[in-house]
């Protein structure tokens, strides 16, 4: 998997009510105040994230221009080129997930403006960022942290929500062996956990913000025999989520994170292993995939694009491309359930960077 480093940006603020602004060309959207999940144990002080969100809000006009079109249209092969991208070190796998896409994209917006979609692919946020300011990528689809981290300077906006692998949300459990002792957060003092690996959003990101957020001092250990300082909470690195639970039910540590996707499927965590663990902490849910694109693209484009993408799950081509495509269920705006799951990553985002 991957491997991401995410830097300092600023302190999070752990009073009052979380409020943020949406903005898009200077016009500022109030955002839900913060609403707590429907988890197992909730004691996370409330927070307020301090960064704008940057989000596409097509005025009237943009969405007027988007529908019409010039007597006659356009001829196909006319228009912009645009560039789909994603960050990755796995060509051979993810290539042909991106070419379906620019293929039916291409085939869709042909004779609005859209000559045809290219494919690009780099390893690191640092180039794609530079692609998306240099206006040689126009849309991307990435986790909620990396989405976060991409639009914070302004170079790339949220576009539309992505429900990858089928689900709009989804959110981290923190879970221990039942006879462990183990009943909330704080009672991880002293103990061992189990993450995933550096990049992984619902296996070490969240997880570790929510401890963090509960005042926990959570330290790497330097190897497996270790033992973490008094009063801090030593973790180590597992790889995967069929490693994470092992270690738990087996003892090796006290507590794990994995998603709540994962502990239901059976492949990940089989009956036997969840009936002998339980979940001592579940995190607010947040938003699972997010289309990125690049904030100086012409509006109108934007639109095209967004209503494209917004109709893929209602015709047999696009249902198809979508399963390719990350085993995508649809795409659909940034507002209501979704603008708050962005909401709930934005503030763990922040509580992360200030480590």
């Amino acid at each position: 998997m991957r491997k991401i480093a995410y830097f300092s940006l600023a302190a999070l603020v752990c009073l009052g009510v979380a409020l943020v602004a949406a903005t898009d060309n200077g016009i500022r959207d109030s955002v839900l105040a913060y609403m707590p999940g429907q988890g197992s144990v909730k004691e996370e002080p409330v927070a307020v994230a301090t960064k704008e969100l940057r989000i596409w809000r097509p005025d009237a006009a943009t969405q007027s221009a988007a529908r019409t079109m010039p007597s006659g249209g356009m001829a196909p092969g006319s228009g912009t080129r645009l560039v789909i991208g994603r960050i990755s070190s796995n060509a051979r796998k993810h290539w042909p997930r991106l070419e379906a896409m620019a293929e039916y994209l291409s085939v869709e917006l042909a004779g609005r403006g859209v000559a045809g979609i290219d494919v690009v692919m780099v390893e690191t946020e640092e180039e794609m960022r530079e692609l998306f300011r240099t206006g040689q990528v126009d849309f991307i689809s990435e986790t909620a942290f990396q989405a976060l981290e991409l639009t914070e300077d302004g170079v790339a906006e949220m576009l539309m929500r992505e429900w990858k692998s089928g689900v709009p949300i989804y959110n981290t459990l923190i879970f221990t062996h039942r006879d462990s002792g183990i009943r909330t957060l704080r009672d991880l003092r002293g103990r061992r956990m189990v993450f995933e690996d550096p990049g992984s959003t619902s296996g070490y990101l969240v997880p570790r913000a929510a401890m963090a957020r509960q005042g926990l001092n959570v330290t790497e250990l330097s190897g497996p025999q270790a033992r973490p300082a008094e009063g801090t909470v030593g973790f180590q690195f597992a790889d995967d989520e069929v490693n994470v639970v092992g270690r738990v039910h087996r003892g090796i540590s006290d507590a794990g994170a994995i998603s709540n996707l994962d502990w239901s499927d059976d492949d990940e965590v089989t009956p036997g292993q969840r009936a002998d663990l339980v979940v001592v902490h579940e995190t607010d849910p947040i938003i699972r995939s997010i289309v990125v694109v690049r904030s100086n693209l012409d509006p109108v484009l934007k639109e095209r694009l967004a209503t494209a993408l917004e109709r893929m799950h209602e015709s047999e081509a696009g249902r198809a491309t979508l399963d390719e495509y990350w085993k995508v269920a649809r795409f659909d705006r940034i507002e209501g359930e979704a603008l708050q799951s962005i909401v709930n990553a934005q503030i763990m985002h922040e509580v992360f960077n200030s480590f």
